[in-house]
C-alpha cells in the first residue's frame, strides 16, 4: 500500500542522539514529519551499541544539546546509563516520543524523479510504502562492523567491540588480545587488564592519544575558537608534550600521520595501564596459528580471545549507494549534509568532531529545518546552489569550532539565495536565466564528479571509521 504524505512532510530515519535533535527542530518550526526507529528504544548507539562501562570522551558541557542542558548533578563525563536517561528526558521534554514509530525499519528509499525534486518513496519493514517531500538519514555510522582478515586460523574466541558489553564477554580464558588503536580499543584493553591482570593491545601503526583533561579542562573544551589548522596542530602538540611527553616512553609507536588528519584517541587510563605493565603494546598481526598470534616484528603470543576494536564501515543499505561518489570509503557531501545533484535528501550525523557534538546538532538541526523549507523555492537541488561556494568533501573529521563557523556561513549562503529568489518573484524564470548548474567542486585532485548514471559504476564503500565510542 502506498500512502502519500502531507505536502512538505519529511521522513527521519533514526531516533538516536542526532535524529532526535532534528525532530525537535522540525517540531518547533512547524514542519510535519514521521520518524522511524528500527529498534524499540530511544538512543541509537547509546541504547544498543556500547559497553556497560562506556563514558563520554567529551565533557557534558560540549555534548549536551544547547536547548536542553544536562542535569547539574551529572559528572563531567557521564556514563551510558546517564546518557540514556538524558536522551529519553530530551525526547519527552519536547514531546517527540509520540511521533516515533518504533520497531519499524526503513528498507528502501528511492527518489520519485531523477533528482528527488518531486520527493522520495520510503518502503518500511511492514511492507507499507509512503511518499515524502524529503528524507533525513540519521542512522548513524557505528553499526556495520569492520573485521580485518589475516593469514591462518585463530582457534580461540573472537568478537567485535560492538558485541562486547561486560567482562564476561571476554570468555573463560584470561589471555586477551585487543586489536585497534581507537577509543574502544583503549577502553577494552584496560578493562581486560583489570579483569585478568593483564592484556595485550595490537596496533597496526602509531596513533595520536589525547588525555581527557588538560590542566583540569576537558580536552573537548579546548576546541572553542576556529584557528587555521597549522596553529591548531602547533598548540595541541605543545599541550600533548606537556601532558604525556613522548609516546615512545609508553612503548607506543610514533604517529605515522599528522595530528587531526585522522581520528584521535581520547583516553587517560591507557597510559596509566601501560606504565604499570597492565597493558602490553604489540605490533600489527602478521598471521594466526591456532591459539598463537604472530606479529609483524617477529614476536608472538598465546591468546584465548581476540577483540576486534577495528571500527565500522559507512553504509546506507536502504539507498542505492551508487548515487553517491565515494572517496576513501566516505561519500562526497557538502558540509557533511547535502548530497550533490540530489534534492530533499539530507545525511545528518556523518561527522566526527574533535569535541562534543551538542552545539553542532542543535544549530545544525535548525539549519536543516530552514533548508528543507527553502528547497521549495528553487527549481534545482539546493546542493547544486550551495556547492558554488562550498565544495563537496568526503572527510568526516572536523573541529567543532570549524563546523559551527561553517554552519553560520551555510545559513548566510542559504538566506542570500532565498532573498534573491523572492526578489525575482518568478523563481522558475530566474533559474532559467542563471543557466545550467556548473559542475560541483570538491577538494582533492581536480576532476569532474560523474553523472548519476556514471556513478552507478562507482566502487562500493570500503573505508573504516575507527573511533567507536560516541562523543
Amino acid at each position: 500500500m502506498t500512502r502519500t504524505g502531507m505536502p512538505g512532510r519529511l521522513c527521519i530515519i533514526g531516533a538516536g542522539y542526532v535524529g532526535n535533535g532534528l525532530a525537535r527542530a522540525l517540531r518547533q518550526a512547524g514542519i510535519p514529519y514521521d520518524q522511524f526507529e528500527a529498534t524499540g528504544e530511544i538512543g541509537g548507539n547509546w541504547a544498543h551499541g556500547v559497553y556497560d562501562s562506556t563514558h563520554l570522551i567529551s565533557s557534558k558541557k560540549s555534548t549536551q544539546y544547547v536547548e536542553y542542558p544536562m542535569p547539574a548533578d551529572y559528572p563531567t563525563f557521564p556514563g551510558r546509563a546517564q546518557m540514556l536517561r538524558y536522551l529519553n528526558d530530551y525526547v519527552d521534554h519536547f514531546g517527540l516520543r509520540e511521533h516515533i514509530e518504533f520497531d519499524t525499519e526503513v528498507v528502501e528509499v528511492r527518489p520519485l524523479d531523477r533528482t528527488g525534486m518531486a520527493g522520495w518513496a520510503v518502503t518500511l519493514s511492514t511492507g507499507e510504502r509512503r511518499e515524502y517531500a524529503g528524507v533525513v538519514v540519521a542512522n548513524g555510522h557505528y553499526w556495520e562492523r569492520n573485521t580485518p582478515s589475516y593469514p591462518g586460523t585463530f582457534s580461540g574466541r573472537q568478537l567485535h567491540s560492538k558485541d562486547y558489553k561486560r567482562p564476561a564477554d571476554f570468555g573463560t580464558g584470561d589471555r586477551v588480545l585487543v586489536v585497534g588503536g581507537g577509543n574502544s580499543a583503549s577502553d577494552l584493553a584496560v578493562e581486560a587488564a583489570a579483569a585478568f591482570g593483564g592484556a595485550d593491545l595490537s596496533m597496526r601503526s602509531g596513533y595520536w592519544f589525547i588525555p581527557k583533561t588538560i590542566f583540569g579542562i576537558p580536552a573537548s573544551e579546548w576546541d572553542r575558537v576556529w584557528l587555521p589548522m597549522p596553529l591548531q596542530r602547533l598548540g595541541f602538540k605543545a599541550l600533548l608534550r606537556l601532558s604525556y611527553g613522548r609516546y615512545e616512553r609508553y612503548g607506543l609507536q610514533k604517529p605515522d600521520h599528522e595530528l587531526f588528519s585522522k581520528d584521535v584517541t581520547v583516553n587517560s587510563s591507557l597510559m596509566y595501564a601501560l606504565l604499570h605493565g597492565k597493558v602490553r603494546p604489540r605490533k600489527e598481526i602478521a598471521r594466526f596459528d591456532g591459539s598463537t598470534v604472530h606479529f609483524a616484528d617477529g614476536t608472538s603470543g598465546e591468546y584465548d580471545t581476540i577483540v576486534w576494536a577495528t571500527g565500522f564501515r559507512t553504509r546506507f543499505p536502504f539507498l542505492d549507494e551508487s548515487m553517491f561518489v565515494w572517496e576513501n570509503g566516505q561519500p562526497l557531501l557538502i558540509e557533511h549534509v547535502l548530497v550533490p545533484r540530489y534534492a530533499n535528501l539530507y545525511i545528518w550525523g556523518l561527522v566526527a568532531p574533535r569535541s562534543g557534538a551538542g552545539k553542532i546538532i542543535s544549530h545544525g538541526s535548525d539549519f536543516l529545518a530552514e533548508a528543507a523549507v527553502a528547497q521549495r523555492l528553487f527549481p534545482v537541488p539546493l546542493s547544486d546552489l550551495v556547492a558554488r561556494r562550498m565544495p563537496a568533501r568526503s572527510s568526516i573529521l572536523a573541529g567543532s569550532a570549524e563546523i559551527l563557523t561553517r554552519i553560520r556561513l551555510l545559513r548566510r549562503v542559504l538566506h542570500g539565495h532565498c532573498r534573491r529568489a523572492r526578489m525575482l518573484g518568478d523563481v522558475a524564470s530566474w533559474g532559467a536565466r542563471r543557466g545550467p548548474t556548473p559542475e560541483l567542486a570538491h577538494r582533492g585532485p581536480a576532476r569532474e564528479l560523474p553523472s548519476p548514471a556514471e556513478a552507478s559504476e562507482t566502487v562500493r564503500p570500503t573505508g573504516v571509521v575507527e573511533t567507536e565510542v560516541p562523543v
